[in-house]
């Protein structure tokens, strides 16, 4: 599930399916077991000009702005680890269930030479508060689960046998509720942070596209493919 252009518009296109769909109430997001999703594909994206570049920014961007304001439940149940663009997934969704194991989860964008783009770093702050996700950031930090757990990046662990079933089950729980008003408070509680995201969606391609192309993300960027194809 490394993340390129191919599945964004998948998963754009089930998301816009899904909500037309009345007999659904909810989704779950989830990848196969030990990686929930590996972050923006390196691979496949390194060689892309700024063109390109910047239109896929603006097609990740339209995918974020839509899990997180989406008139849905959506839930991840992270299956593995989930570095970087897998943790911004899963933090646009409404509740996150974990496996536990030797997995790693955080938003390292700093150390391969990114900077946090704005409507991100606010969702990531919403959740951790302000002080913890600043330091998770500045240092490119990547937890386990139990840390994830204890900080709030993630609201549950369990074992990875357990990790569908759980997550269904709670789900279950949330849909006991009106529907109808579950979905206005969402909305109504990330009424800013969603106006930031639709506000600050030029500054953060501009941003994006001058991480993207500098020498230090290029470097960082060769050193992990490097890595990948040794394997």
């Amino acid at each position: 599930n490394a993340i390129n252009a191919e599945l964004i518009q998948e998963l754009l296109a089930q998301l816009d399916q899904t909500e037309k769909d009345d007999s659904i109430r909810g989704i779950i997001l989830t990848g196969s077991d030990g990686v929930f999703s590996a972050g923006l594909d390196i691979i496949s994206l390194y060689d892309k000009d700024r063109e390109y570049m910047q239109s896929f920014w603006v097609l990740f961007s339209d995918l974020l702005l839509r899990l997180y304001s989406y008139p849905k439940i959506i839930f991840s149940a992270i299956s593995g680890h989930s570095p970087a663009g897998g943790t911004v997934l899963s933090i646009m969704t409404d509740y996150r269930i974990m496996s536990r194991g030797n997995f790693l989860i955080g938003l390292n964008e700093v150390a391969v030479g990114l900077s946090m783009p704005i409507g991100i770093g606010k969702v990531f702050q919403s959740l951790l508060g302000e002080r913890i996700a600043e330091k998770m950031t500045l240092m490119g930090e990547l937890v386990n689960p139990e840390k994830a757990e204890l900080i709030g990046l993630v609201d549950e662990i369990v074992d990875s046998q357990e990790l569908l079933e759980r997550t269904v089950l709670t789900m279950e729980k949330w849909f006991k509720l009106p529907p109808d008003k579950q979905i206005q408070s969402k909305l109504s509680l990330r009424k800013n942070i969603i106006n930031l995201m639709k506000k600050s969606a030029n500054e953060e391609n501009d941003e994006f596209l001058k991480s993207w192309f500098s020498d230090e993300c290029r470097l960082a960027m060769k050193g992990i493919i490097n890595k990948l194809s040794k394997k």
